[in-house]
C-alpha cells in the first residue's frame, strides 16, 4: 500500500502543480486550509493507512505553516514534516526550525526531483519511526494483555466484565471496519481497572442487580475515574483513558452532554466502546439487549449503525450453540463458560460468559488439586475478541 502524502497550500494553482507533480509517484491528498488539513490528519489516525508525510506552505493567511506544523505534530506524532518556504520568509521560518519537530526546511522555488528527494528521506524516516512505534505498540498490547488476566484471577466479577466488554467491543468493530484499532483492544482490556478500588463484596452486588447503599453506589460510578487517573499518565494511552473515563458505569446516570463529529473516526472508535459500556451497565440492572438498543437510540447522543452493531453482537453472544460437558482437563483455549464454575466451598471461580485461556486451565487446575472444583463444567465454543 502506497504511503499517503498530504499538501498544504492556499494558493490553488501551487497545490495544483504539487499533487500533479507528485501524484505519479506518491498517494497525495491536497488541502487548501490548514484547519481542514489538521481535520484529515485526525480522521487518518488510527486507520489502517494514516499520513505518512505533511509538506505544508510556510506563509497562509488563517494560519502560517509554523503554527499548522506544530498542531499538526500533536494530532499525528507520527507523521514526518516538511516546510516549505520562500526566502523572504526565512526569517519568521527560523521558531519552527528551532521549536517544531520539523524533518526538512525546502526554499521555494525548489525542483520536483529536490522535492521528491525529500519527500523519499522522509518517508524513510517514517518508516524507522514506524518500527519503534509498532514495537512499542506490541509491547504494550501484551503488557495490558497480562495485566487483564491477572486482574480476572484477582476478581471473576472483574474478568467477566472484561470478556463482555471485549466482545461486544470486538464484535462491532469488525462489523464496522474498525478492527485494527489497537487503542479499541487496550480501551477494552483496561476498560474495568478502576474496579480494583471496590470491595469484592460491593462489586458482587453490583454484578447481581442487588440495589446497594448510596455511599456504595457512588463507589461504583466513580471507577471509571479511577481507571483514567491511572492511566492518564502512560504516553500513548492519553485517549484510551480518556474513552474509558467517560464511559457509563451505571444505566441509569444521566447522559453527558455534547454532540461529537459523528464522522470521525477516532469518535467513531470512542462510541463503539462507550456503547458497548452502557450494554454492561445495562445489563447490570436486567435490561434486555434490544431495550438498551432502544432506549440508546432515542437518546441520541450514539450512531445508530454503532448501536445496531453492538446489539448483533450481544444477541449472538447469548445465543450461543448448544453447551457440552466437560472436565477441567478437556479444556481448551477458546472455549466458553455458560455457567458460573465454583469451588467446593462455594467460591465462584469463572463468571459464564468467561472464555478459557491457558492463565484460566491453571488456576482451576490448581483449586481442583488443593480445595475442589465442582464438575463437569459448561462450556461452549467462542468467536474470537478484538
Amino acid at each position: 500500500m502506497a504511503q499517503r502524502i498530504l499538501l498544504v497550500d492556499d494558493e490553488p494553482g501551487v497545490l495544483d502543480g504539487l499533487r500533479r507533480t507528485l501524484s505519479a509517484k506518491y498517494q497525495v491528498e491536497a488541502v487548501l486550509n490548514p484547519a481542514d488539513a489538521l481535520k484529515k490528519l485526525e480522521h487518518s489516525r488510527g486507520g489502517s493507512n494514516p499520513f505518512a508525510v505533511v509538506v505544508s506552505d510556510m506563509m497562509m493567511p488563517e494560519m502560517t505553516g509554523s503554527e499548522f506544523l506544530r498542531a499538526a505534530s500533536e494530532v499525528a506524532p507520527e507523521a514526518v514534516l516538511i516546510l516549505l518556504s520562500g526566502k523572504a520568509d526565512v526569517r519568521s521560518t527560523i521558531p519552527a526550525i528551532n521549536t517544531g519537530r520539523l524533518f526538512r526546511f525546502i526554499a521555494k522555488p525548489c525542483s520536483p526531483r529536490d522535492l521528491q528527494a525529500a519527500i523519499d528521506d522522509a518517508l524513510r524516516q517514517y518508516q524507522v519511526g514506524k518500527a519503534g512505534t509498532d514495537l512499542l505498540e506490541k509491547t504494550l498490547s501484551e503488557s495490558v494483555k497480562v495485566l487483564a488476566q491477572a486482574l480476572a484471577m484477582a476478581s471473576p466479577e472483574t474478568g467477566s466484565r472484561i470478556t463482555t466488554i471485549s466482545e461486544l467491543v470486538g464484535g462491532a468493530a469488525r462489523q464496522l471496519g474498525q478492527s485494527h484499532s489497537w487503542e479499541l483492544r487496550m480501551a477494552a482490556r483496561l476498560s474495568q481497572l478502576g474496579l480494583v478500588s471496590i470491595p469484592a463484596e460491593v462489586l458482587q452486588r453490583v454484578e447481581g442487580g442487588i440495589e446497594g447503599s448510596a455511599g456504595e453506589k457512588a463507589m461504583y460510578r466513580s471507577h471509571p475515574d479511577v481507571a483514567r487517573n491511572l492511566l492518564a499518565g502512560i504516553p500513548r494511552l492519553e485517549r484510551v483513558a480518556e474513552w474509558i473515563g467517560s464511559q457509563t458505569a451505571d444505566a441509569t446516570a444521566p447522559p453527558p452532554k455534547g454532540a461529537p463529529d459523528p464522522d470521525d473516526r477516532a469518535e467513531l472508535q470512542r462510541q463503539i466502546f462507550l456503547v458497548a459500556c452502557e450494554f454492561l451497565a445495562a445489563k447490570d440492572i436486567g435490561e434486555w439487549p434490544p431495550e438498551c438498543a432502544a432506549r440508546l437510540t432515542g437518546g441520541g447522543r450514539y450512531r445508530t449503525d454503532v448501536i445496531q452493531a453492538v446489539l448483533k453482537t450481544a444477541l449472538e453472544r447469548d445465543a450461543a450453540p448448544d453447551a457440552i460437558s466437560v472436565q477441567i482437563n478437556q479444556l481448551k483455549v477458546g472455549m466458553r463458560f455458560v455457567r458460573d464454575v465454583k469451588a467446593t466451598n462455594g467460591a465462584t471461580l469463572v463468571r459464564k460468559g468467561d472464555r478459557v485461556t491457558d492463565t484460566v486451565r491453571v488456576r482451576l487446575q490448581n483449586f481442583k488439586t488443593y480445595v475442589g472444583v465442582i464438575e463437569p463444567l459448561r462450556v461452549t465454543p467462542i468467536k474470537e475478541t478484538l
